[in-house]
């Protein structure tokens, strides 16, 4: 039988659990940030049905920059339609007259409301991204190889860049210099060549050992990326690309490569590689995968009619 005392003792620690769960949860949720009273009062003016009630709430958390973007972006989400609509109209003018960083914000915060249960806010997130694609595509490209990712525009567009338009991408890498970790891929999804959805595949991330980024966080990328092929390559790179996979009938050769410096040309259709045969495309970068940068290998070719062999000393990308 219980005593009294053992009673009270199952009594006290059952409320001691209860306190300390009660106190879990509470250290467990994401404290919402305080904003000062006037910033309060600004939020709320956006669903004033006075015009210039909301014009000027407006002016004033457009003027507040970096310090407005949280709470816009909370606002957004979880506001009425008409404070949702208002509250990313404010993001967009904070965008247009922001620097590097209030770009990062922002495109960071539309990016969150394009995943919002909401379908409403997701459809506004993503016509603001539309409307602030030239820039962060920019942005994105230069921060991309800044962090030491390496990015190869197609050379052979025969037709000008219309205004609006981009400047096509061949490919993308990464490999073992690159600093950005998982984190830094989001500069990829940012790319507006990598997100087109067209018909056809579009470009290429090449992606090499070493290289310091989780098969997670390529899994993800590959999701939100779908016409993005991910394809692995070793350190070293010949230069070439055929007129399809099931040839080695050289179409371009980039200039500076090593297969340039080796005086290999478009039409040439290499047959060996190191002493081995190649059939196609595929074999070629598998043989190339098994060398290093600065390893000197014979490369046989056919041009016209005429065997010929040189001596090829194979680059980094």
């Amino acid at each position: 039988m219980w005593t009294k005392m053992t009673v009270a003792m199952v009594i006290v620690a059952i409320g001691f659990q209860a306190a300390f769960l009660a106190v879990t949860e509470i250290v467990a949720q994401e404290p919402t940030p305080a904003i000062s009273a006037e910033m309060a009062a600004e939020l709320q003016g956006l669903s004033s049905r006075d015009f210039k009630t909301r014009e000027k709430a407006c002016q004033q958390l457009a003027a507040r920059k970096l310090e407005a973007i949280e709470p816009l972006t909370r606002l957004a989400n979880d506001g009425t339609s008409e404070e949702s609509i208002r509250a990313v109209e404010v993001l967009r003018r904070i965008y247009r007259q922001g620097n590097n960083d209030i770009h990062e914000a922002i495109e960071t915060a539309l990016e969150s409301l394009t995943r919002s249960d909401n379908s409403n806010v997701v459809a506004r997130a993503e016509s603001a991204m539309e409307e602030t694609a030239p820039i962060r595509h920019a942005r994105a490209i230069t921060s991309f190889k800044a962090l030491g990712g390496i990015v190869r525009f197609d050379e052979e567009q025969e037709q000008p860049i219309a205004e609006g338009e981009y400047r096509p991408i061949k490919y993308a890498m990464i490999n073992h210099n690159w600093k950005g970790g998982d984190e830094g891929l989001k500069h990829l999804r940012r790319i507006e060549d990598f997100r087109a959805q067209t018909e056809i595949r579009g470009p290429v991330l090449y992606v090499t050992p070493k290289c310091p980024v989780s098969k997670e966080a390529m899994a993800d990328v590959q999701v939100q990326l779908p016409m993005l092929a991910i394809l692995k390559r070793g350190p070293a790179c010949l230069g070439i690309s055929p007129a399809d996979r099931n040839s080695l009938f050289i179409q371009r050769v980039e200039t500076g490569s090593a297969a340039d410096r080796a005086g290999l040309r478009p039409g040439d259709c290499i047959t060996k590689f190191n002493g081995f045969d190649v059939p196609d495309f595929d074999t070629l970068v598998d043989k190339i995968g098994e060398k290093l940068p600065g390893d000197k290998v014979p490369v046989e070719f056919v041009r016209g009619n005429t065997e010929h062999t040189v001596t090829v000393e194979l680059r980094s990308w």
